[in-house]
């Protein structure tokens, strides 16, 4: 019986044989192997199809050059100029004032314990005036919770301004509700000025995290320094 020759061979549905019948690559095939090894992304075998098409194509060496040459050019480029911010960040930044730390820490501290010895009674017997026990044991809450944001922030003075916000609401809806409750003849104003302390640890947080919102003349000569930079 006669066999076709053809039939024997192993590699004639391989698709890395040519049109010549040579193992190998052909230039259409090469190309998207040349693009893919500059990406990095070629594996070994198709690399050595490449190599070894490239050594007899004059064309595709060309066009691997030109490949290389575009891969340099976009990797390897002048940065391009970008404005100097260092000095506008660092005026947002608000960092501590060294001259402040050292008086307004203490102080804050003091504050912070002056705050929580006068919430913790109401935490922990539910005494506080005009209210009944489970009410006062949430004002107690809110107080020793404020006492102890006040000592972290003269501990970690850098965090002050991320306290600010929620001291100052704390503090703000505190005397609201205390000035609502004097005018309606439920507590006397004396009463109600154990909010001080509360009112003096927002005043030394707020100048420990460097006035934010205050345009005095000082700090405006300041922020024009730091913009001309």
């Amino acid at each position: 019986m006669n066999r076709d020759p053809a039939g024997d061979d192993p590699g004639r549905d391989d698709p890395d044989r040519d049109d010549s019948g040579r193992d190998g690559i052909d230039c259409e095939r090469a190309a998207p192997l040349l693009s893919a090894r500059a990406d990095d992304e070629a594996t070994g075998r198709e690399m050595a199809l490449v190599d070894q098409h490239l050594a007899g194509c004059a064309t595709c060496r060309d066009y691997a050059d030109g490949i290389a040459r575009l891969d340099r050019a976009v990797r390897i480029r002048a940065a391009e100029p970008a404005p100097d911010l260092v000095a506008t960040v660092t005026a947002r930044a608000r960092p501590v004032r060294p001259g402040r730390v050292r008086w307004i820490r203490p102080a804050l501290a003091w504050v912070a314990v002056v705050v929580l010895f006068e919430s913790v009674p109401a935490l922990v017997l539910g005494h506080a005036a005009g209210a009944d026990a489970h009410m006062s044991r949430h004002l107690g809450a809110f107080g020793v919770a404020l006492a102890i944001g006040l000592a972290y922030a003269a501990w970690k003075p850098h965090r002050a301004f991320g306290l600010l916000p929620f001291t100052a609401a704390l503090v703000a809806t505190t005397l609201t509700s205390a000035a609502f409750d004097v005018l309606d003849g439920g507590t006397s104003a004396l009463a109600e000025s154990a909010h001080l302390a509360e009112l003096t640890g927002l005043t030394l947080l707020w100048v420990l995290s460097g006035s934010p919102g205050w345009h005095g003349p000082h700090r405006r000569r300041r922020l024009a320094g730091h913009g001309h930079a």
